[in-house]
């Protein structure tokens, strides 16, 4: 063979084909879920998704009938006709005459387990096709992390290793203990895995969405977060509230204080305000998009904007959002990170696990969650983690210095805010005072600053956003070189003189 015949060769070879698949068996399995109302009961067992189904037709079928069995309604030719038909989708769905003669491919519903079990195979294999296809691809790009790569590989054996219902191998425990066992990647040093999921729980206005862009920067930059070291990785942000400019303007002051520029290819966005639904349809539509990708972590952001006819208060309901999410991690191989508020009232009172609204579920299931609740000095937030897969973390307080939450290691995590907060000790003007006579040419340090006041660094720290927030102070500098100086604004303050209009609008979640 010459090299021209070698050429056409692999170009034939390369041809592509249709992925694995049986459309009878697809249409049977839907023909016994029709006739057998049992046949519903036994999905979460068998593991049948929307993924199992080839034909689009089957997909549109399925998707109704299992939300409308979720949802406690009647599944059945009529009811699910009228469904399709309502959404404008009844003649993707094959037509009324396709849908009627489903019931006629199979002879008996007993048969709907060994149905599942040739869908399940032939599913897995078509993602395995994927995930391989996609991974061959990233493989030539050097500048994606081979961590990442490695990780993806061996989601992919483990998939190959799945059998028959979707369930791994039961396992001998003295084989399983000799097993080498790669963990996964560190994403969040000592915090989170990559394929794990953690929240963050705060009450109102304590800056979640500006805590969570600010966790998309550090994983795309591989900067540290909260002063917890990162593994630079593809992220997906995916903003449910934000108009786009808002949302714009928050990533674009975050990237500008943590020094960086928003290089290409390393975070994307999907700005998908008004186009929330729930997050059995919302899921589905997502993995269509985005399994292939290569994201390390995904931000969902805020979380009860996938909630659809979830009851946040009921266990079960948050649970299979809970399952949803896992699976979406899974499915992905990225880490999923996500918001969650607390209950209204004072929380300093309860355990850190316990503050998060709704069912307890919200607080046991990730993997890793992170309490934010509020310290007695203002615009301070005690931090509490609960780990599942690492070692414990003491409690670390952050302070909100527009447009960053920092590490505040002057602060006592134990003085949480009272339910009628505390008296405050100072005057910001007083402490204003002592550096008067700095200039932008002549910034002080935070430790200078606080022996000129006769105060502790961390009164200073107490003041500082409020005096940012009014315009009295500029800064040289960032991070730990950054050096404050009073400005204009800040000397007419001294004077008398009100001139109190916020320099910059920090408020928000």
């Amino acid at each position: 063979m010459n090299a021209h015949e070698f050429t056409i060769a692999r170009k034939e070879e390369s041809l592509p084909e249709l992925p694995p698949h049986d459309l009878e068996v697809e249409a049977a399995a839907l023909g016994c879920l029709l006739i057998s109302a049992e046949c519903a009961k036994e999905l979460p067992k068998l593991g049948l998704s929307r993924r199992s189904f080839y034909d689009l037709r089957h997909q549109l079928i399925f998707d109704v009938f299992t939300r409308m069995t979720r949802e406690g309604k009647p599944a059945d030719l009529v009811t699910i006709a009228h469904e399709l038909k309502s959404q404008g989708k009844l003649e993707d769905a094959g037509g009324l005459g396709y849908l009627a003669g489903l019931p006629d491919k199979t002879a008996t519903a007993v048969l709907f387990d060994y149905y599942a079990g040739i869908l399940n195979k032939l599913r897995l294999r078509r993602e395995i096709i994927k995930q391989a296809h996609c991974l061959l691809q990233r493989s030539h790009k050097m500048d994606e992390p081979l961590e990442t790569i490695q990780f993806d590989l061996d989601q992919i054996v483990t998939a190959c290793k799945t059998q028959g219902n979707g369930l791994p191998d039961i396992q001998d425990a003295a084989t399983f203990a000799q097993t080498k066992i790669q963990p996964p990647r560190e994403l969040v040093h000592c915090l989170l895995h990559q394929g794990s999921k953690l929240v963050l729980g705060g009450g109102s206005k304590t800056f979640k969405t500006w805590t969570l862009m600010d966790l998309a920067l550090s994983v795309a930059m591989g900067e540290p977060w909260l002063s917890f070291k990162t593994s630079k990785g593809k992220v997906l942000y995916l903003n449910f509230e934000l108009a786009d400019f808002a949302f714009q303007k928050r990533l674009l002051a975050i990237a500008d204080a943590k020094g960086t520029a928003l290089a290409p290819n390393l975070i994307d966005v999907w700005n998908l305000r008004g186009k929330a639904a729930g997050y059995a349809v919302l899921f589905t539509k997502i993995l269509e998009r985005i399994k292939t990708s290569g994201y390390s972590l995904i931000i969902l952001d805020p979380i009860y904007k996938c909630y659809g006819d979830t009851d946040e208060n009921s266990a079960g309901a948050v649970a299979m959002l809970m399952n949803s999410i896992e699976q979406l991690a899974v499915d992905t191989g990225a880490a999923v990170a996500f918001g969650a508020h607390y209950a209204k009232g004072n929380a300093a009172g309860k355990e850190a696990i316990d503050r998060i609204s709704g069912s307890g579920v919200f607080a046991r299931d990730p993997d890793s969650i992170l309490s934010f609740t509020r310290h007695e000095t203002d615009d301070a937030f005690t931090v509490e983690a609960t780990l599942r897969n690492f070692k414990p973390i003491e409690p670390f307080v952050v302070r909100w210095i527009y447009p960053l939450m920092r590490r505040d290691g002057d602060l006592d995590p134990k003085r949480l805010k009272g339910v009628n907060g505390r008296k405050k000790q100072h005057d910001a003007l007083k402490l204003l005072t002592a550096i008067e006579s700095t200039s932008s040419d002549m910034p002080v340090s935070i430790s200078k600053w606080s022996a000129m006041a006769k105060v502790d660094r961390s009164t200073i720290y107490e003041y500082l956003p409020e005096m940012v927030h009014k315009g009295w102070l500029g800064v040289v500098g960032e991070g730990k070189h950054a050096r404050r100086y009073i400005t204009p604004r800040g000397i007419s303050a001294l004077n008398g003189v009100d001139e109190a209009t916020p320099a910059n609008s920090y408020v928000g979640n």
